[in-house]
C-alpha cells in the first residue's frame, strides 16, 4: 500500500515535469515521455490503492 503513494507522489512530480518542460518550449516528445510516464504511475498508483 505504501508503495502505491509513493508512486502517485512521483507520478504527480512527473506530470509537474511535464507542465514545466510544456512551459519552456523543450521538444514535444520530451514532454509527451514524461506526461505518459506520470499517467502510468498514477494509473498503476490508482489500481493497487483500489484493488
Amino acid at each position: 500500500m505504501i508503495l502505491a503513494f509513493i508512486m502517485l507522489f512521483v507520478g504527480a512530480i512527473l506530470l509537474g515535469g511535464a507542465w514545466s518542460f510544456a512551459k519552456q518550449r523543450h521538444p514535444w516528445w520530451s514532454v509527451a515521455v514524461l506526461a505518459l510516464a506520470g499517467l502510468l504511475c498514477i494509473g498503476v498508483s490508482l489500481f493497487r490503492i483500489y484493488q
